[in-house]
């Protein structure tokens, strides 16, 4: 028996449908989307995104009581 992934059109076996994983890096960030195609048509699509650093900690300090 075939394995079978869950799509917009139900379950479909994994050897009918096109795989592709899309790495996109950006400022700060690194995403891997895999995306399952069935002719043509976008069934699926999984998303994993890592942050490379933290958010930004600049500012400037206030003042207290005036």
């Amino acid at each position: 028996m075939s394995q079978q992934v869950l799509t917009i059109h139900g379950l479909i076996d994994i050897d009918r449908l096109e795989i592709e994983d899309v790495v996109t890096t950006g400022d700060g960030y690194r995403k891997i989307a895999t995306e399952y195609r069935l002719n043509g048509e976008l069934v699926r699509r999984d998303v994993v995104a890592n942050a490379l650093r933290g958010p930004g900690m600049e500012g400037q300090p206030g003042k207290l009581n005036g």
